[in-house]
C-alpha cells in the first residue's frame, strides 16, 4: 500500500468519524436551538464592550432597575471570546466554534474509550448516552467550558492514578484553573473534584490500600497543589468579587425553586432519564469491580451524580466524569469479563494503549480542513448550508424577531436607554438585538437578587398587575411579553395599556396617553411566593 492510501485510512479512524458525525448533528440540529437561552445574546454584548473599550465592564450596563450598581460579569473572559469569534463571523461562528467544542469533546472521550481497549460499538453506545445526558446544556454558555475542563481535569486525575503520568504533571492544573476561574465559576467544581480525589489517594495509602501515593512527600506536595488551585479563584481582575458572586449563586435558597438550571434533575422527566440510564450504566460496572481494585477517581461521578440530582445544571458534568470512568473501569468489570468468555464480542477489551503515548495527529487533519473551510466561508460572507454565513438563527418560536422593526421604531429619539418592560426570557435578546432600550430584568441573577427575582416571579404567575406600579416607579411606556402570559392577559384587559404589535409567541403593548394606570396589589402578597410556581427561564 502506497504512503497516500495510508494516509487516508489513518485520517479517517474511529475518532475523525464520530466528531464530524457529533459535528455534523450539532450543526443542523442546533441551528434553531443554540441561542434559545436567554443568557447567551448578552454574553456576546458584555464581551463586545470590553473588546471596544479596552476596560472591564464594572457597573451594570443594560437595565433600568439596577442601572449603575456595581456587577461583576463572572464569565468575562468566555464572553471576549465570544465576542471575538463574532466580530469574525456573526452568530454563524458562535455556532461553528460551539459546535467544535462539542465534537471535540466526546470524540476525545471516544478516543480515549477506544484506546483502554473497549469495543468500538460499546464505545458508541456510552458517548451516545453522556451525549445525550448533557444535551440540555450543549450551548454556548459559560457552563460548556466548565464541561470540558472538568473532563480534562477527570481524566489527568485518572492517569496519575493508573501510573500513566507521573503525579508532577498535575502541576498542570494549575495554569488550568487559572483560566477556567476567569471563564465560570463551576471552577469551583473543579476544585472539589481534585481536593476530594487527593484526599482519597492520602487516605487509601496511610490504611495502606492502593493510592499513586508511596511516601509523605508526595502527599504534602499534593496537598500543596490543591491549596494552589483553590487560591487560582483570586486571581481575576475582579478580586474577591469574583468569589463572592459563585458562592451567592450557589448559596440562594431562590434560584432553586425559580431558575430552571438550579432546580432539582426530578423536576425534568426526559432529562432525568437519560442522566439516570447513564448513572444505572456506571453504578452497575461500580458494582462489578472487586473491592481490592476500586480506585478513588472512579468513586467521583457517584458525587456528581448526587448533586445532578440536586441541581439539573449539575448532570452533563456527571455524564463526562461518569463516562470516563466507565472506560477505566470496563477492563476490571467482572460480569464484562464474564459476558466476553461467553461469547460477547463487545464485551472483549483489548489490551490498552493508554499508557503509551499518542502524537499521531492525522485524525485530525479531515476535521481541521472541515473547520478551517467553514471559518473561510463565514469570514467570507458565502452563504451555504451548515458550513457558511447565514445558518445561524434565532428562533423565531423563542425570540421575538418578527417584532424588531416595531420595537426599533418606538426608541425614543435621541437615544438614551428608552426603558421596556419584557419578560425574562426576552432580556439576553433585547440586550443584544436593541441596544438603544434598557431591560427590566434578564437572567443576570446574581445582580438583581433574590428580592427583586421573588418579586418579578409573583407577578409574572400571580400578580400581573405589579406591572402598572412599576411602570408608575419606573416610568416606561412599553412591555414584550410572552403571549397567552399572565402579563399578556392583564394586558390585554386594562385600560391604560394597548396593542402595539402582536407576534409569533410575543406581543408588544404601549401605554396609553392619557390614560391612568390602576393595578395595585394586596400588601399581604409582596412577601414571599410559593414553592410550587413555574419556572421563570434558565440562568449560565
Amino acid at each position: 500500500m502506497t504512503a497516500e492510501p495510508r494516509l487516508v485510512k489513518r485520517a479517517c479512524r474511529f475518532e475523525t468519524g464520530l466528531f464530524l458525525a457529533v459535528w455534523l448533528a450539532l450543526a443542523v440540529a442546533g441551528r434553531a436551538s443554540y441561542f434559545d437561552d436567554p443568557g447567551e445574546l448578552w454574553h456576546i454584548v458584555v464581551g463586545e464592550r470590553i473588546l471596544s473599550s479596552g476596560e472591564l465592564v464594572r457597573t451594570d450596563p443594560f437595565s433600568f432597575t439596577a442601572a449603575g450598581q456595581p456587577w461583576t460579569p463572572q464569565s468575562w473572559l468566555f464572553e471576549c471570546a465570544l465576542a471575538a469569534l463574532h466580530r469574525l463571523g456573526g452568530l454563524d461562528a458562535v455556532m461553528l466554534a460551539t459546535s467544535v467544542l462539542i465534537a471535540a469533546l466526546f470524540a476525545g472521550i471516544g478516543r480515549r474509550l477506544c484506546r483502554a481497549g473497549i469495543h468500538p460499538l460499546i464505545v458508541l453506545l456510552l458517548v451516545g448516552l453522556a451525549l445525550d445526558a448533557s444535551a440540555y446544556h450543549l450551548q454556548p454558555r459559560p457552563l460548556l467550558v466548565t464541561i470540558v475542563l472538568l473532563a480534562w481535569t477527570f481524566s489527568r486525575l485518572c492517569d496519575a492514578e493508573a501510573a500513566r503520568i507521573p503525579l508532577s504533571r498535575l502541576a498542570w492544573l494549575v495554569p488550568v484553573f487559572v483560566l477556567w476561574t476567569n471563564v465560570h465559576g463551576g471552577v469551583v467544581g473543579g476544585m472539589g473534584t481534585v481536593a476530594a480525589v487527593v484526599a482519597g489517594w492520602a487516605v487509601a495509602w496511610r490504611f495502606g490500600q492502593p493510592s499513586p501515593l508511596d511516601r509523605r512527600a508526595q502527599a504534602i506536595a499534593l496537598i500543596a497543589l490543591t491549596l494552589t488551585c483553590a487560591a487560582t479563584a483570586l486571581v481575576n481582575p475582579y478580586g474577591f468579587a469574583m468569589p463572592r458572586v459563585w458562592f451567592s449563586l450557589m448559596g440562594s435558597p431562590v434560584l432553586p425553586r425559580l431558575m430552571q438550571e438550579h432546580m432539582p434533575l426530578r423536576a425534568f422527566p426526559a432529562e432525568a432519564a437519560m442522566v439516570l440510564l447513564l448513572g444505572g450504566v456506571y453504578v452497575a460496572a461500580l458494582a462489578g469491580v472487586a473491592p481490592r481494585q476500586l480506585r478513588v477517581t472512579w468513586l467521583i461521578p457517584l458525587v456528581w451524580l448526587g448533586m445532578a440530582w440536586t441541581r439539573i445544571r449539575h448532570g452533563p458534568l456527571f455524564a463526562v466524569t461518569g463516562v470516563i470512568a466507565l472506560g477505566e473501569m470496563l477492563p476490571h468489570v467482572r460480569w464484562v469479563a464474564w459476558l466476553a468468555r461467553r461469547g460477547s464480542i463487545a464485551c472483549r477489551i483489548r489490551p490498552s494503549s493508554l499508557d503509551r503515548p499518542s502524537g499521531d495527529w492525522r485524525p485530525a487533519l479531515l476535521p481541521v480542513a472541515v473547520v478551517l473551510a467553514a471559518l473561510a466561508l463565514q469570514f467570507a460572507g458565502i452563504s451555504l448550508p451548515i458550513l457558511g454565513r447565514g445558518w445561524a438563527r434565532l428562533d423565531p418560536r423563542v425570540s421575538p424577531v418578527d417584532l424588531l422593526p416595531e420595537i426599533h421604531a418606538r426608541a425614543r429619539e435621541p437615544t438614551d436607554g428608552t426603558p421596556i418592560f419584557n419578560d425574562m426570557l426576552y432580556g439576553g435578546f433585547l440586550i443584544y438585538s436593541a441596544p438603544e432600550f434598557r431591560v427590566f430584568i434578564d437572567d443576570r441573577c446574581e445582580l438583581y437578587g433574590d428580592s427583586m427575582l421573588e418579586a418579578y416571579a409573583d407577578a409574572a404567575f400571580r400578580h400581573p398587575e405589579r406591572i402598572d406600579q412599576w411602570a408608575r416607579q419606573y416610568g416606561f411606556e412599553l412591555a414584550l411579553v410572552r403571549i397567552d402570559s399572565r402579563f399578556d392577559e392583564y394586558l390585554a384587559r386594562a385600560a391604560g395599556w394597548s396593542v402595539a404589535a402582536r407576534g409569533v409567541t410575543s406581543v408588544l403593548y404601549r401605554r396609553v396617553p392619557g390614560r391612568p394606570l390602576v393595578g395595585s396589589v394586596k400588601k399581604d402578597h409582596d412577601d414571599v411566593i410559593p414553592v410550587g410556581l413555574p419556572p421563570l427561564g434558565e440562568q449560565r
